[in-house]
């Protein structure tokens, strides 16, 4: 064993546990480790003789004092104090889970929202659906000719 080792474990050779064998065969050849287990034994033994202090006689009732001017001092939150109350707060679950199922059975179902002509929403809503027309229009394409022949005939 190493002397870290046997400084960690000096308070098993105070106790006196089966375990301590190697310790104290350790503690008996190196002077460093008999010394720290000399200064271990006299911290405790000091504390042995160590007695409390008796608290003040008038101690519990000045703290009963502080602890019920805390009580008085602390009001509960206006906002959630509500909520400490259990039948409020069932009352208020009950609630909650019936206007939850009556907007699931009185919520429209399958009328989607249009969107509004003259909007952006509704500008792009109206080209996606008129794209195959405008793909396939012959008369777009041909305008779009009439409009190369315009742009070369000013060059010539």
């Amino acid at each position: 064993m190493n002397c870290h080792d046997v400084r960690e474990n000096l308070i098993e050779l105070l106790a006196d546990t089966p375990d301590a064998s190697a310790l104290s065969d350790h503690v008996s050849k190196c002077k460093g480790c008999a010394q720290e287990l000399e200064s271990l034994r006299k911290t405790m033994s000091l504390l042995d003789e160590w007695e409390a202090p008796e608290p003040s006689p008038y101690f519990l009732t000045r703290l009963r004092a502080n602890v019920k001017e805390a009580n008085q001092e602390r009001t509960p939150s206006l906002l959630l104090g509500w909520l400490r109350k259990p039948a409020l707060a069932v009352s208020l679950a009950t609630v909650l889970v019936a206007g939850g199922v009556m907007y699931q059975v009185l919520r429209p179902v399958g009328t989607p929202v249009l969107p509004q002509p003259g909007t952006a929403v509704g500008d792009l809503d109206s080209l996606d659906k008129n794209h195959d027309l405008f793909v396939n229009s012959d008369l777009l394409d041909e305008f779009a000719g009439l409009n190369q022949k315009q742009q070369q005939q000013p060059d010539e």
